[in-house]
């Protein structure tokens, strides 16, 4: 059935017979029924809301805890050569004064103090 078809069979039937009054009551009736049909929302259709919130919260704070400690290691192992080099640095202060030309022209070396 097409839309030409439809719309000579909806044409073609007939009217109920109303009143006035009832015409002017439908629009106020509507409004009723619809207010009636509405589903009332309750603080237990939240429950399951509030669950799911809380548990995709908490795993998402365990995923982030998973995920961050290998670049806690990876931290930890930087600040350790980060010492050592404070070291070496340290060191190489201490000794700079103990350079001494080279006279084959190889440039500074650093002498060893005994």
């Amino acid at each position: 059935m097409n839309d030409f078809d439809l719309e000579s069979k909806l044409k073609s039937l007939r009217v109920p017979a109303r009143t006035e009054e009832y015409w002017n009551d439908f629009p106020s009736q509507v409004r009723v029924q619809l207010r009636q049909a509405r589903p009332e929302l309750s603080e237990r259709s939240f429950g399951g809301l509030r669950f799911a919130f809380a548990g995709g919260f908490a795993l998402a704070l365990i995923l982030v805890c998973i995920e961050f400690h290998p670049l806690q290691t990876v931290s930890l192992a930087i600040a350790k050569q980060e010492r050592h080099l404070h070291t070496q640095l340290a060191r190489l202060d201490t000794g700079l004064h103990k350079l001494m030309l080279n006279t084959d022209g190889m440039g500074y070396l650093l002498a060893e103090a005994n």
